[in-house]
């Protein structure tokens, strides 16, 4: 069984966000999974990029050394690319890296 985890965020709802942000988290910092990726996709990037709870989830997550990658496409369609990078997350288009991720045997998770 693997131990390696992609999480994707798609939801635009808070309250799924701040259970699948809380997960990506526990799991970082606990160990749970030897690997974990954290995407950020479609209209979760514009209510993680605006929820300043969330926000703090996610700077959580990249203090653990997690950097989430923001999926490109849809921050520029949003208007909140820059939201982003600010956050620290990468924006970068993430169709081709997802599909990679569970070829490579990462499970995903969906929020």
């Amino acid at each position: 069984m693997s131990s390696k985890l992609a999480v994707i965020l798609v939801s635009g709802d808070a309250k799924v966000l701040e259970m699948g942000l809380m997960y990506a988290r526990n799991t970082v910092k606990q160990g749970w999974m030897s690997d974990i990726q954290l995407y950020i996709f479609g209209p979760s990037e514009v209510t993680i990029g605006t929820d300043p709870g969330l926000q703090e989830m996610v700077r959580e997550i990249i203090a653990e050394g997690t950097i989430p990658v923001a999926c490109k496409w849809c921050s520029d369609k949003y208007g909140v690319s820059d939201l982003l990078l600010d956050l620290g997350c990468r924006v970068d288009y993430v169709g081709a890296a997802i599909s990679k991720a569970i070829q490579d045997g990462y499970v995903p998770m969906t929020w």
